[in-house]
């Protein structure tokens, strides 16, 4: 039942061991050499049309674009390494994830392997070719228990439209104004509340993490998901905090922490050496950064203590 941790443990391990056992001068060698071999497959598809699958974490692989600045990141590896570290320590099997602003699908299939066989993935996606890709890469690792939507969480059920960044930044795509490149046009799309998804699928109740990242307009999903989010056992949340992309969407991220805390949340940091959680204070000028918001701090270190 906790093979997807124990596997995670013996990499983690495996890393130490390596660092460890084998000289500096040999680890920087080799690396070099890992790296130019990468570099050469990558500039093979750079600022194309075109991709490479590679493996992005034990039992992941996945399609990587190269018209994509964050297919690149996770190429190299580049890509949110304390909130991934976190996942891969807090997430059991039989939860349930949701994975709010899912892109191509790196936490969907990270917490699907995490997670599986019985809890379910929930991947909320609204841009028409972000989407497709999604569904290439579950289609390509085959999980079990994913679903995927092609829609965004809002505050209201509605029609809304979709601004497309250009130049590689799709993941900046955003229900405001990209905080990333240039606006290359809009889709109209299809948005519904936390809320009504919650009560639709039964999630009340069951042990859920939500990650949100949705460029500026997670005020909006915690609007729609008030209802969801109120009770003793409301999901742990994973929230994006960028000013920047806030600002475009006609808020803060200080509304947002004060948003999170009059839901009956507190607010963490994350560290990844060693791996843990510490208060956040609301600070008065905000780092660009994952948040764990959580109602029961106890079992966020409990877990993390625990393969």
């Amino acid at each position: 039942m906790k093979r997807n941790h124990l596997s995670s443990s013996l990499t983690r391990f495996a890393v130490r061991a390596y660092e460890m056992c084998v000289p500096n001068r040999i680890r920087t060698g080799l690396h070099n050499r890992w790296f130019t071999r990468h570099s050469a497959r990558w500039a093979q598809v750079r600022k194309t049309p075109r991709s490479v699958i590679h493996r992005v974490a034990p039992g992941v692989r996945m399609q990587l674009h190269g018209d994509s600045l964050l297919s690149e990141m996770l190429y190299f590896g580049e890509f949110e390494p304390e909130t991934r570290s976190f996942f891969e320590a807090y997430l059991r099997p039989g939860d349930t994830f949701l994975d709010v602003g899912a892109n191509i699908g790196f936490y969907t299939l990270l917490a699907a392997r995490l997670v599986a066989p019985d809890g379910p993935v929930h991947a909320f996606e609204p841009c028409s070719q972000t989407f497709s890709r999604l569904e290439d890469n579950v289609r390509l690792n085959r999980p079990g228990n994913v679903s995927c939507h092609r829609v965004a969480l809002s505050h209201e059920t509605a029609q809304a439209k979709l601004a497309l960044a250009n130049g590689g930044f799709d993941a900046w795509n955003s229900l405001a104004a990209p905080s990333m490149g240039e606006c290359s046009g809009s889709e109209t799309v299809s948005t519904v509340t936390l809320d009504s998804f919650a009560r639709e699928h039964r999630l009340s109740g069951r042990r859920c993490t939500i990650k949100i990242d949705v460029e500026g307009w997670e005020s909006q999903v915690l609007a729609g998901g008030r209802e969801f989010l109120s009770g003793d056992d409301a999901p742990l949340l994973c929230v994006e905090f960028t000013e920047e992309a806030a600002a475009l969407a006609g808020s803060s991220c200080a509304s947002l922490y004060h948003s999170l805390e009059e839901l009956g949340y507190r607010i963490f940091s994350i560290s990844a050496q060693p791996l843990e959680v510490k208060p956040f204070p609301c600070p008065e000028v905000f780092p660009n950064v994952n948040m764990i918001a959580a109602k029961n701090p106890a079992e966020i270190q409990a877990r993390l203590s625990t393969p």
